[in-house]
């Protein structure tokens, strides 16, 4: 098993913690699953992760609310 220091990832990534980075790679590695990448020995978890530490991928949190639908009833 390699080893990956997922707090150093997760810093220098700028991910607010090692779950959405958790989140990240699992998505990823589902993308690679998916189309098959016949062309690759590695396996999809670990090249999702150095995805992710060479900076080839990027996130977004969506809100699924708007704000206005989000703040307490008064």
């Amino acid at each position: 098993m390699i080893y990956m220091d997922l707090e150093k990832i997760y810093k220098e990534r700028d991910i607010p913690n090692k779950y959405i980075l958790t989140l990240v790679i699992a998505a990823r590695a589902r993308e690679l699953s998916e189309r098959h990448d016949a062309t690759s020995d590695e396996k999809y978890i670990s090249r999702a992760v150095n995805d992710v530490t060479d900076g080839k991928i990027s996130y977004k949190i969506i809100d699924p609310l708007p704000k206005a639908e989000n703040e307490p009833a008064a």
